[in-house]
């Protein structure tokens, strides 16, 4: 258990203040970090000196650097990294998701959307709804702006995707934000028509790619039935040869996955992939009606993670790029003073003034996963405006819910750096407050927090790997 500490004047010779910090042992060494996200490695001996008050002049100056004494020369310093680590607070929504359809033509056994069957046009979004949903995302007062499609599949609908992608740039021509887009899609609809228009307009891809045909076969299944591991990966390839495209890929880790640890590693780098994250179930949409088929126990997925990062390790220390990316993202928390602002590792986390997602009807929802539950409605698009969505007293609530700002959080090492997730929450526990000893999001990341720091610490081979996946290293072509 962390221990926690707070501030008491102290004057042994050296004038300083003893900072508020927490405190975590890691094997035979003292891990302390503060609230500005700063951490220092401390000997016993040295820990001793601390609580002591009996700063050794190393020490001391180990300490000052760190913000974990306050000094009159550091105190500038430790604001100016608070600023830096929450730069986020006051810009407004930047993530926007929209969804030009609920429909698709998978039913993959984890999807956490309420999606519905690929005939079903009249879950299709209309031109002048997305209008409307255009309108609001330019009176987000952020200065830069991402579209991302999900769905159901865009694909299914590229009438209305194409539609918002040139009337945005053309909005934009006015408010002149710095935006980009990207298309979450399963592949399996693409043409060369459509992958040309996609890449000439400057739109990232993204798509599932769950491991070898084994893995994503089971896992990702066609609404007819049958595989799709081999078109998605003839797509990977394609778009990458025919337009220099790379694409993005995600995976879900199901029951399924466990013993295919290293074949799973192995397709991503098969394909040129340089990151994967290794992402654990939630109990979100169909996964909560087929848990008993996909899911699994917390040490079953820790040992999976964890022997998948060794490999990882082994590989790059080869020469072979590829990262793991919730351990680059804990990386550049940790040795960054700006927050890469990933929304599950932050508090409060992206709800609402991080990211707003936009169903096909223009239902506008907190976020993403939001959308499987009512309580995380916002309005709609015709009806409400932006102001109005961002000064409602839901969206306080749930942005204060998101707060790591209780009773075990406080009591954490790693809460300068971590977040919490309330649609997990509320779909694992009904409550959008969690039971963190038992909290699937809290375990998880504590796990892998963990073995982040003891690799830091203990392990100096994979330290150096670490440095160099904290860079935005690129495969060369």
């Amino acid at each position: 258990m962390a221990q926690t500490y707070f501030a008491e004047t102290i004057v042994e010779g050296k004038n300083y203040e003893l900072g508020h910090y927490r405190m975590k042992r890691l094997r035979d060494k003292f891990l302390l970090t503060t609230d500005h996200g700063s951490w220092a490695v401390l000997e016993k001996s040295e820990y001793e000196l601390l609580i002591r008050h009996e700063l050794d002049d190393a020490t001391f100056k180990l300490l000052e650097e760190k913000g974990i004494i306050l000094t009159k020369n550091n105190v500038d310093l430790i604001i100016s990294d608070y600023r830096k680590r929450y730069h986020f607070l006051d810009q407004g929504a930047s993530l926007h998701i929209l969804l030009p359809t609920l429909r698709c033509n998978q039913k993959c056994l984890y999807c956490h959307s309420a999606v519905v069957s690929a005939s079903k046009k009249e879950y299709d979004m209309d031109w002048e709804t997305a209008e409307h949903v255009l309108h609001f995302i330019f009176h987000a007062p952020s200065p830069v702006l991402v579209i991302e499609f999900q769905g159901g599949d865009t694909l299914l609908n590229t009438e209305t995707f194409k539609y918002v992608v040139r009337r945005a740039k053309e909005l934009n021509e006015v408010h002149q934000k710095k935006l980009s887009f990207s298309i979450v899609t399963n592949l399996t609809l693409m043409t060369d028509e459509l992958c040309k228009w996609i890449c000439d307009e400057g739109i990232d891809l993204c798509t599932s790619l769950d491991g070898p045909p084994e893995v994503h076969d089971k896992n990702r299944i066609m609404e007819g039935g049958g595989p799709s591991h081999a078109t998605v990966t003839h797509w990977l390839r394609r778009c990458n040869e025919l337009h220099n495209k790379p694409v993005g890929a995600l995976m879900v880790t199901t029951k399924h996955s466990l013993p295919y640890w290293k074949e799973i590693i192995d397709e991503y780098v098969k394909y040129g992939l340089t990151t994967i994250q290794l992402k654990y179930i939630n109990k979100l949409g169909y996964a909560q009606n087929t848990w008993q088929q996909i899911g699994y126990e917390f040490s079953e997925f820790e040992e999976y993670w964890k022997r998948s990062v060794d490999y990882m390790l082994e590989l790059n220390k080869k020469g072979v790029k590829i990262k793991e990316r919730y351990v680059t993202l804990i990386l550049q928390k940790i040795l960054n003073k700006y927050d890469p602002s990933f929304t599950d590792f932050r508090s409060p986390c992206g709800i609402v003034i991080g990211q707003i997602a936009y169903n096909y009807n223009g239902d506008i929802y907190s976020c993403d996963e939001g959308r499987n539950y009512d309580i995380f409605k916002m309005g709609n698009v015709r009806s409400t405006t932006y102001h109005e969505v961002i000064r409602s007293q839901q969206a306080k609530q749930l942005i204060a819910n998101s707060l790591n700002d209780n009773l075990l959080c406080d009591n954490c090492t790693y809460k300068p750096y971590c977040g919490t997730c309330q649609v997990a929450t509320y779909a694992e526990e009904g409550n959008i407050i969690p039971k963190l000893p038992s909290n699937a999001h809290h375990r998880y990341f504590e796990m892998m927090f963990d073995y982040v720091f003891e690799k830091m610490i203990f392990d100096p081979r994979a330290r150096a790997v670490f440095f160099d996946w904290a860079t935005e290293w690129k495969r060369e072509p």
